[in-house]
């Protein structure tokens, strides 16, 4: 006979998301967030061209290239901070992805809840081979979806197999 229990758990017994050994993305990925943040500030700085020819004056467009060149090189100095911060954990009976550099956020998603599991690429991450997984939960929140980005092929198709495995494992 399987009894349900709902035995008493006590904040101290509890150990905190923030002590998880987070397994990090690859190396690598940090070149698709500099592609992507070099492409982002190419568009902005071609978008300041068009101000002398709404003001037909230069000195608005230099100011704002110059603004946007030193927030672009703030990014880049940034993103390579961003592979300490992303990575993502697995327990008995849920993943979590962490990441944000300045905020920290921790997603975690119970295995009974994921639905679908799918692997992808984007223009960028194809160049360098990467892989994102997505698990997406039953969840009809906002924030149904968790995306885990820069895993080789064989790292997503392990992670992937293994979330299908454990969510069909808590589902019967």
């Amino acid at each position: 006979m399987n009894r349900m229990t709902n035995r008493q758990v006590w904040c101290d017994d509890i150990q905190p998301i923030e002590n998880l050994c987070f397994e990090p993305v690859e190396r690598s990925y940090m070149n698709v967030v500099v592609i992507r943040i070099i492409i982002v500030y190419i568009l902005l700085m071609a978008c300041a061209l068009l101000i002398p020819l709404m003001w037909e004056q230069w000195l608005p467009m230099l100011i704002v290239d110059c603004v946007l060149a030193i927030a672009f090189a703030v990014n880049v100095a940034l993103a390579h901070k961003i592979y300490d911060f992303k990575g993502y954990a697995l327990r008995e009976r849920d993943i979590s992805y962490r990441t944000g550099i300045f905020f920290t956020s921790v997603t975690t998603i119970p295995f009974s809840k994921i639905q679908q599991v799918s692997l992808r690429m984007n223009l960028v991450s194809r160049i360098f081979k990467l892989y994102y997984v997505d698990v997406v939960n039953g969840s009809q929140s906002a924030s149904n979806r968790l995306t885990i980005p820069g895993l080789t092929l064989e790292n997503a198709e392990r992670l992937k197999l293994l979330l299908i495995n454990k969510a069909d494992c808590d589902n019967d």
